[in-house]
């Protein structure tokens, strides 16, 4: 990430622009409103503009027109999230399920590699865990699959070092057999 970098908040709604780089790990970012935040680097998504998704290859054009429309939803939603953030909610969920195979996520997944899957299945689970922390939801379960076990490793690695106080374990084994992790939020401190 650089100075001028147009960013979108994963905790939180919003956008800003990179002002300053502090160190590998920190800068600082001016908000829509005008304030400057101190933010982990770990805690923002480089926005990317038409072009930057440009790739060689009619194979390619679909991607590119999903991820388009995508975030272009992502925005719509995130309108809406900013419209009805000042509405209670009356009961806190118990368990939240997030499935993260590529394709319940995107339409289709043709001509990506596997490190562009699992940047986009990362993503999600991200964006899932930081919505769960702040809905203050009892538990997260994140279906990964078995497969090769890239993605579980992925998960548990991000939940070490980005959450160390959260409790996670296999989920029941009878409703997800080994491809799904159960993440205990109410212990996250």
């Amino acid at each position: 990430m650089k100075e001028g970098s147009k960013v979108r908040f994963l905790n939180d709604v919003g956008r800003g622009v990179v002002v300053k780089v502090l160190s590998n790990f920190k800068v600082v970012v001016e908000n829509e409103d005008g304030f400057d935040v101190e933010c982990f680097v770990k805690d923002l998504v480089e926005e990317k503009s038409a072009k930057d998704y440009k790739l060689d290859g009619i194979e390619h054009n679909l991607s590119v027109q999903e991820k388009l429309a995508s975030e272009s939803k992502e925005r719509q939603l995130e309108d809406f999230y900013q419209k009805t953030k000042s509405l209670n909610r009356i009961e806190t969920p118990e368990e939240i399920e997030v499935d993260l195979h590529i394709e319940e996520l995107i339409e289709t997944h043709k001509g990506m590699s596997n490190s562009q899957i699992l940047e986009v299945q990362m993503a999600n689970f991200q964006r899932e865990l930081n919505i769960a922390i702040r809905k203050k939801v009892k538990r997260l379960i994140i279906i990964h699959g078995v497969g090769e076990g890239t993605l579980k490793a992925a998960i548990k690695k991000e939940l070490y070092e980005s959450y160390p106080s959260i409790e996670h374990h296999d989920a029941s084994y009878r409703k997800y057999g080994y491809g799904a992790t159960e993440i205990l939020v109410y212990t996250y401190h």
